[in-house]
């Protein structure tokens, strides 16, 4: 099976790696996929607490390669994709 997302391999990556957070995050929220937007709030739209947040920055760290996230500066599921997508490619767009 072949998927391709965008323009080259990088984004076809990127879509899948936001893919595998969003499940993730509806894991975690018990709420459908369906119901993601980029614009909710881990804290006040979808009640994010410390338990909660564990739970997060457990399966964030074991999926993507030991990520620690600082959820004080990524509240929006906006902010946390752009920080998770992007931390996997820091050395490459360098």
């Amino acid at each position: 099976m072949c998927i391709k997302a965008g323009h080259d391999e990088l984004d076809s990556v990127k879509v899948l790696m936001t893919m595998s957070l969003n499940a993730l995050i509806a894991e975690v929220f018990e709420i459908d996929l369906d119901d993601l937007e980029r614009t909710l709030s881990l804290t006040k739209d979808l009640g994010m607490d410390s338990a909660k947040q564990r739970e997060l920055s457990n399966l964030i760290d074991e999926y993507f390669d030991g990520l620690s996230v600082d959820f004080s500066e990524n509240d929006t599921l906006e902010e946390l994709f752009y920080t998770v997508v992007n931390s996997e490619f820091e050395v490459v767009s360098r």
